[in-house]
């Protein structure tokens, strides 16, 4: 019997801990603002420093354990099977979107809106109590447990966010390019003359029901002869769009033809010449149809116009 290349143990004695040490930092919370508050008047520093103090020493603890849960997870690499696949960027992400779901135990990713949420739970916790000490006598009684409520929040926030930040032994393989990193060379490339489609190509590599990402970046379709040209923008580690490249597959090549490359800072004249290029390259090669001049006279009439136009207008 084949063994699972994934192997996680269970979370719940350390869920448990995690929130055995929230709810005790949210009783200290609210006997220190209860001893904190009314002194506000006479030094108002005071509870900006405790408040402060509280939430920063609940972050040390919960990291810590949930370090050692995300760390549960071993990973024993198959042998995968890989195909390409290009798709739409609509349908990449809402691939991405079912992978982090299914995925979320070995993923590594910045949760930005949940680090977001985090520091405005931290801020609303020094904050709030504050303003609710200058408003009615019921307010002002309910402000300590609005403190030790937010710090249980901000707890149970950290803690997600850490838990999907911290790698663990899978996560160097479950990798994922977010879609909205691809989404600004996508728009470009379909705004460039002589390119008939945009999407995403991506190597899917499956075993064992397990599947990964790989090899993740843009590809266009020339116009005319979307099945041998395409450009395809490279992404780097970053999930940044930093190389163009476009190729020709004709008959007979074992692999495809490199007609030109560009790194740096892409726009629309660079795409186009691309276009341009690899158009020429494919004439050369194979002679011209009234099909494909026609496409050539637009791409060269656009490159034409862009010459006269503000670099500005070109990205």
């Amino acid at each position: 019997m084949t063994e699972e290349p994934l192997r996680t143990g269970s979370f719940l004695a350390y869920q448990a801990a995690i929130f055995i040490i929230v709810f005790l930092w949210t009783l200290i919370a609210f006997e220190v603002a209860q001893y904190q508050l009314p002194l506000l008047y006479a030094n108002p520093l005071s509870w900006v420093a405790w408040s402060v103090f509280i939430i920063i020493s609940l972050t040390p603890a919960i990291t810590a354990i949930t370090w050692r849960m995300k760390s549960l997870a071993r990973f024993s690499e198959p042998d995968w099977d890989f195909r390409e696949r290009e798709i739409t960027l609509s349908e990449y992400d809402n691939m991405v979107k079912e992978y982090v779901g299914q995925y979320r135990n070995y993923l590594s990713i910045i949760d930005t809106p949940l680090l977001l949420a985090a520091c405005a739970i931290s801020i609303s916790a020094v904050i709030i109590p504050l303003l609710l000490m200058r408003t009615t006598i019921l307010l002002i009684a309910a402000a300590p447990v609005v403190f030790g409520f937010l710090v249980l929040l901000f707890g149970l926030v950290w803690s997600s966010l850490m838990f999907r930040y911290i790698p663990n032994d899978a996560s160097k393989f479950f990798i994922i390019i977010p879609a909205k990193s691809l989404h600004q060379t996508i728009v470009m490339m379909q705004h460039t003359p002589g390119i008939s489609w945009t999407g995403v190509s991506v190597t899917l590599g499956e075993a064992s029901g397990y599947f990964i990402f790989r090899d993740v970046s843009v590809v266009s379709r020339i116009e005319v002869i979307e099945s041998v040209a395409k450009i395809q923008g490279i992404v780097d580690e970053f999930g940044r769009v930093s190389k163009l490249v476009s190729t020709l597959a004709l008959e007979g090549a074992t692999v495809p033809r490199v007609i030109d490359e560009f790194s740096g800072e892409i726009n629309l004249k660079v795409l186009t010449m691309m276009v341009s290029k690899t158009l020429q390259e494919y004439i050369a090669k194979k002679g011209a149809n009234e099909f494909i001049e026609e496409v050539l006279e637009e791409v060269i009439l656009f490159l034409k116009q862009i010459d006269n136009e503000p670099t500005s207008q070109l990205s």
